[in-house]
């Protein structure tokens, strides 16, 4: 043990001394790249040998042993950018992108060594809150997300995923990655512009994996381990609202290849669509059809064209493609996991000859369809009908229509815009500040309080003014069901009120722009009025962290927060409160 912790100190004294040198503190410009990234080799190397040792002994967790393996190649990694910066230094001066970059590098690397040399002296303790972790479905949520913000900033910064060292600017990379993973869209720079096809790769993968959810497969993989308890495999099925493990499986397949089947049906008739254009004879039209599918399913709205989709105003075909993917994603993967098992009792009812109900079969899928189809219709109506001699005057009928319903659709979590929102009046925005709030469907890509939210409180609103019980398809509503959709909806409210009221003591813009920006991140909607690039640092920030909470659910950080497991073994005697 004293060993392991003198190799600590030099690992640390290594570190220290590679950031003090790479702040042109001790030695002159052109010797401190060279240094620099000798230093950074020597304490990759040092730290490798006590993780690879721990291993080769079996000692800690399996978890601890390749976190910190990810650790370690990371730092390698950055010593190796910083070594290209050493070569340029020799010939000629660095520039001050270049020394910023540089100066970025050192940081990055002395954070990650401390956090890898910590690791391997409090490893049981590391090794116990890595195990409490998988215990725990919602904080594992959340730091999944986290996780993957982290990685996808990291290469985000390299010089590899911009087109210039000017464009590496840490709080951008930041922003960039959290939209991507929180599928949202929101973007600071243009994408096609400021990112390399690797960038571009990054953000398509944080895309994916924020879309699909990457703790889905890490749920199920914990879950299902032989060393993880009947209590929280029965967590992890909860959280997924399935009924058992197995249907908690059930629905991991659906996922992955629901998700891979629409997405490559998606790409290829974008591609069919685009391959003969004039327009793209210059760029891949494969790469444009297969990051515009994903990013469509996903709900991402991130797109490589300048102002978005405004290109395709006209061009009803690629507007539908891309209204398909935007609903298929959103309208939830346990809806198509309850699709198919319907499906299958339909045809077990028709060889028995029996009835079947088909809103009794589901109640979860009946109302996620039901729900989405009068929010896209209405939505679609209440476009037409609000901006039809507005910002729709310059298309014809046909055109009007169809903005109409793209407009419904996107504003429901996807981002994509064909015409300018900032165009659009305040009582449309109202309307588009509605749906995007509402959001998606649970289990899907999209964000949002959700639509069987909305239908819960819809149910139960009506059922108090005519003196009911709440029902959906003929069919009671649970009272824990509509604590859950309360509860979710007042701190949506309350988180966006929050940040609203932030933003307006940080930023110089209207109260509806402000208002719009923050619905837009906390719905993962993308949309913007087009304050995005002029946030401040600390708007931005506000901004990353409501993109965040959007993305993971009020719930989901509540729960992640809060002890799950305690339970109150009594009950309070009820009381009535006067509300009127």
């Amino acid at each position: 043990m004293k060993r392991s912790l003198a190799d600590i100190g030099i690992s640390g004294l290594l570190a220290a001394a590679a950031v003090a040198m790479g702040f042109d503190i001790l030695l002159p410009t052109k010797l401190t790249a060279l240094v620099v990234s000798a230093t950074m080799l020597v304490v990759v190397m040092w730290l490798a040998r006590d993780a690879f040792a721990r291993l080769r002994h079996g000692r800690g967790l399996g978890q601890l042993v390749r976190l910190e393996v990810g650790l370690l190649l990371t730092c390698f990694g950055l010593a190796a950018v910083r070594g290209t910066i050493a070569l340029r230094a020799l010939d000629r001066p660095l520039s001050a992108a270049e020394g910023e970059a540089a100066r970025l590098y050192d940081a990055l690397f002395l954070g990650l060594a401390m956090l890898s040399g910590v690791g391997l002296m409090k490893s049981p303790v590391f090794a116990r809150w890595l195990l409490r972790l998988g215990q725990r479905p919602p904080l594992l949520l959340a730091s999944s997300f986290a996780m993957m913000i982290l990685v996808a900033t990291l290469l985000l910064c390299l010089p590899l995923s911009v087109e210039s060292f000017e464009d590496i600017r840490p709080l951008d990379a930041l922003f960039t990655a959290t939209s991507a993973v929180c599928v949202t869209g929101l973007a600071v720079n243009e994408i096609s512009t400021t990112y390399t096809a690797f960038g571009q790769t990054v953000i398509l993968l944080a895309i994916q994996f924020g879309g699909i959810g990457i703790m889905t497969i890490a749920a199920v993989a914990l879950a299902l381990r032989s060393d993880t308890s009947l209590g929280a495999q029965a967590q992890y099925a909860s959280l997924f609202e399935a009924g058992s493990l197995g249907e908690l499986r059930g629905q991991v397949y659906t996922i992955t290849t629901t998700t891979l089947a629409i997405e490559a049906l998606g790409a290829l008739a974008l591609w069919l669509l685009w391959k003969d254009d004039p327009a793209f004879a210059e760029r891949s039209v494969a790469w444009l059809a297969v990051f515009h599918s994903v990013s469509a399913f996903c709900n991402a709205g991130f797109a490589l064209f300048p102002g978005s989709l405004a290109r395709f105003t006209s061009d009803g075909a690629t507007q539908l493609v891309i209204m398909a993917l935007i609903v298929t994603g959103g309208i939830g993967f346990p809806v198509y996991h309850g699709l198919l098992r319907r499906a299958k009792l339909r045809v077990r009812a028709w060889r028995e000859r029996t009835n079947y109900d088909a809103a009794r079969a589901d109640l979860g899928t009946y109302t996620v369809v039901r729900t989405t189809a009068w929010l896209i219709g209405g939505g679609a109506l209440g476009f037409f009908a609000l901006e039809c001699v507005g910002a729709f005057a310059g298309l014809d009928w046909s055109e009007r229509v169809l903005a109409a319903l793209f407009a419904s659709v996107t504003t429901r979590t996807a981002g994509f815009n064909t015409l300018d929102f900032a165009s659009f009046s305040e009582t449309t925005l109202l309307l588009t500040l509605a749906l995007m709030f509402i959001g998606g469907s649970p289990g899907s890509t999209a964000g949002g309080v959700k639509t069987t939210t909305a239908a819960v409180l819809f149910a139960s609103f009506r059922a108090e003014l005519r003196g009911q019980q709440p029902t959906l398809a003929r069919r009671a509503i649970s009272a824990k069901s509509i604590q859950r959709a309360s509860a979710v909806t007042a701190i949506s409210l309350a988180l966006v009120a929050s940040m609203v009221a932030l933003l307006t003591m940080l930023e110089r813009h209207s109260f509806v722009e402000l208002l719009f920006e923050t619905v837009s991140a906390f719905g993962t909607v993308g949309l913007s009025l087009g304050i995005t690039s002029e946030l401040t640092s600390w708007g931005r920030v506000a901004i990353i962290l409501t993109m965040f909470v959007g993305r993971i659910g009020p719930m989901g950080v509540a729960l992640a927060v809060g002890d799950s497991r305690e339970r109150r073994r009594y009950t309070l005697p009820e009381n009535d409160v006067q509300i009127w």
